[in-house]
């Protein structure tokens, strides 16, 4: 029998774990490097050793969930064993060391996805359709903010000991929301230079950046910004296209995308039944569906461009000038 491993057992790794089981799927095998994990995955074999798993079991697919800094060591296991189909969390690592030899390695499975799972969003979905159908015109700017109070992400944790405060675990502000690096390089294009101012203020007691402001230049020279934070008490997740042909305005928050034509009255797309839970199913049907490449999933490639910019937003913040992403 194929298995399906999953790495890593914190939040994601649970949401993953409980989506498969929704979807129908027992032939699940965790791996928990403590080996401990709650009594309702008691059916599951458990390993502490991932290369131990794969030894024991006929691996046909994998889900990366842990920290971030242990991302590229877990890809590494993964491919080096010939796994056919790799599900790796965003973002891909925390800094590009190490990547020319992951990228060498990829040719080792059929499918390899990053998870970006906004991009099954559905007022994302609808953007996307606009720009790609060109009934906006041309993308002049594109202006995205996120932000939500870091003490409250996960309420059953501590968050000074969490990935998010820790440097050395990948965290900060930019990786933790990279999303908003991803999803506006899948909606205007690849981005040629960046430009960063970053803070760290001492009211949250982290190591890592809880506040930064990112200036864009893309290729087909349309210009963008991006501010994050941590300090947001209630969750603000939204963006503003400025177009040849109008507005586009999308609120996560309110589940509505606004579309102010030039020339016609505003258009309201609505989607408040959805529920957030069903981007990860929708993601992960996407992936496991080997009959065809859903564009909305994030192949490898694409992934590292966001973790490009993210790195060089940080090296701009600190040598206060514009970076090129080669």
């Amino acid at each position: 029998m194929n298995f399906i491993l999953i790495i890593g057992l914190g939040s994601i790794g649970v949401r993953h774990l409980n989506n498969l089981i929704y979807l129908g799927y027992t032939n699940i095998i965790i791996v928990s490097k403590s080996g401990n994990i709650p009594s309702e995955f008691n059916q599951f074999s458990v390993y502490t050793d991932c290369q131990k798993a794969i030894t024991e079991n006929l691996i046909s697919h994998g889900f990366i969930c842990t920290p971030t800094s242990s991302h590229l060591d877990d890809l590494t296991i993964l491919l080096e064993n010939n796994i056919a189909h790799i599900y790796l969390e965003k973002p891909i690592s925390h800094n590009l060391t190490y990547l020319d030899e992951i990228s060498n390695l990829t040719n080792k499975c059929k499918r390899l996805v990053v998870g970006y799972d906004l991009h099954f969003d559905p007022g994302l979905i609808k953007i996307k359709e606009l720009l790609n159908e060109n009934q906006m015109g041309k993308v002049f700017s594109i202006n995205a903010t996120v932000g939500q109070y870091l003490p409250d992400w996960r309420p059953n944790q501590d968050y000074l000991k969490g990935m998010s405060a820790k440097i050395d675990k990948g965290g900060g502000v930019m990786l933790d929301l990279v999303h908003e690096f991803d999803y506006v390089r899948w909606l205007v294009g690849k981005p040629k230079n960046i430009a960063c101012i970053f803070q760290n203020n001492p009211s949250l007691s982290i190591e890592t950046e809880d506040v930064a402001d990112v200036l864009i230049h893309f290729e087909g020279n349309s210009s963008g910004t991006i501010h994050l934070d941590y300090h947001q008490k209630k969750l603000v997740r939204n963006c503003m296209i400025t177009c040849e042909k109008g507005t586009v305005f999308w609120d996560l928050t309110k589940s509505e995308v606004k579309i102010i034509r030039h020339d016609q009255e505003m258009e309201t797309f609505s989607y408040l039944d959805f529920e957030r839970n069903q981007r990860y199913i929708d993601s992960i049907k996407a992936f496991l569906d080997e009959s065809k490449y859903d564009d909305r999933l994030t192949n490898f490639e694409e992934a590292l461009v966001s973790l490009k910019m993210v790195v060089a937003a940080k090296e701009s913040s600190i040598s206060k000038q514009f970076i090129a992403i080669n």
